[in-house]
């Protein structure tokens, strides 16, 4: 509040509000369109926090978290057997960023801790591609699994071959290598995948 004179006549307000990024609602429903979790821990006193939380339907948020409240969060959800990205910016972020399964540091706007902390750093602060970057993420996780197992039986059944005598050393090299072929196209396609 804002007086003015000697009378401490009331002269109006000055209210100060955390703004949200333009991208932050498009990312959070892209987050719980591929099934991840959002939640929000902030430092930020309570109304804060459950005003941000309500403008981006954030079921899950907790005010006022200290940083062992940020550790405690990511020790509970992995005895879950589940994977936590967290992304930050600050000093209090660090041991979270740290600890979590991967940590996100905000690289224009962070401290030199957080991103000292952290496995990714964001160099713009463009987090509205993170929906996108975690489904690309799992569907690279699946092609190496079906690369993997391509190649392993692929092996197999041409080891089998030349223990037989059914395969001389040569038509082997050449089948070894041609197995490489389907691994490289089925890779190359995850350059045109959307998600």
């Amino acid at each position: 509040m804002i007086y003015i004179g000697t009378d401490k006549r009331l002269a109006g307000y000055v209210v100060l509000s955390d703004t949200l990024r333009s991208e932050s609602r498009h990312m959070i429903e892209g987050l719980n369109d591929i099934g991840v979790k959002p939640a929000l821990f902030t430092g930020d006193n309570k109304n804060a926090a459950t005003s941000i939380a309500n403008a981006l339907s954030i079921n899950e948020y907790c005010a006022e978290c200290m940083p062992k409240d940020k550790l405690n969060f990511i020790d509970k959800r992995e005895k879950q057997k589940k994977s936590v990205c967290m992304i930050g910016d600050g000093v209090n972020d660090a041991p979270a960023l740290k600890r979590a399964t991967v940590g996100i540091a905000m690289g224009k706007i962070g401290s030199d801790i957080a991103i000292e902390a952290a496995d990714i750093a964001l160099v713009d602060d463009e987090v509205e591609k993170l929906p996108h970057l975690l489904s690309l993420s799992g569907k690279m996780m699946d092609t190496i699994k079906l690369n993997m197992s391509f190649s392993m039986v692929l092996n197999l059944i041409a080891t089998v071959f030349a223990i037989t005598g059914i395969l001389n050393p040569i038509v082997g090299a050449l089948v070894h290598n041609a197995g490489s072929v389907p691994v490289i196209i089925n890779s190359s396609l995850l350059l045109k995948w959307r998600g």
